[in-house]
C-alpha cells in the first residue's frame, strides 16, 4: 500500500492531464499549466516514486479484440489465517481475470473477467471449483456496460 502522499493544484493538475492522455510531453504539460518542463519533469518523477502515477497503459477496446463477455463473478471462501491473500493469489492467475477485490460483508471476493466466448466462462468457473478453500460462487454476464472509467476523479474535477 503506497503511503499517502501530500499533493497540491499543480500535482493535481498534472494527474488530471496523464489521466485524459498519459502520452501528453512534458513539454506539453508545462505549457499548458504555465510552469518550467523542469517543475513537470521533477513532478512526474516523484509522483512516480510515490507510487501516485503506477504506469501508462493504452486503453484497448475489448469488444475489437474479441473480448464481448464481460463477467462479475462474487465468491464466497472458506474463513481462516490468511486466506484473503491466498485465495486472491489463486482467482488472480485464473485466465481472462483482471481484477480480484478482497470485500468485506458476506462475498468475500469480487472478480472481473473478460472473455471471447462463453466456452472461456465455463473455464472460469471451472478454475474456481478447483480452488478447495472456495465455498460459493454467482458469476453474472455483463449485458451492456453503461459506465466504465478507469480513472480516479481527483479534488476539483
Amino acid at each position: 500500500m503506497a503511503p499517502k502522499v501530500s499533493l497540491d493544484e499543480t500535482d493535481l493538475a498534472i494527474l488530471r492531464l496523464l489521466q485524459d492522455d498519459c502520452r501528453t510531453p512534458i513539454s506539453t504539460i508545462a505549457s499548458r499549466l504555465g510552469i518550467p518542463k523542469s517543475t513537470v519533469h521533477y513532478r512526474v518523477r516523484r509522483l512516480e516514486e510515490a507510487g501516485v502515477i503506477e504506469g501508462c497503459y493504452a486503453k484497448l477496446n475489448a469488444e475489437a479484440l474479441h473480448k464481448d463477455y464481460l463477467t462479475i463473478t462474487l465468491v464466497r471462501a472458506k474463513y481462516g489465517s490468511g486466506y484473503h491473500e491466498r485465495v486472491g493469489r489463486k482467482l488472480a492467475e485464473i485466465p481472462g481475470v483482471w481484477a480480484v477485490y478482497f470485500v468485506l460483508g458476506d462475498i468475500d471476493f469480487v472478480v472481473l473477467a473478460k472473455h471471447k466466448n462463453l466456452d472461456s466462462v465455463r473455464k472460469m468457473i471451472n478454475s474456481f471449483l478447483n480452488i478447495e478453500e472456495i465455498e460459493r460462487t454467482s458469476t453474472s454476464v455483463i449485458v451492456q456496460a453503461i459506465k466504465e472509467d478507469p480513472r480516479i476523479p481527483l479534488a476539483d474535477s
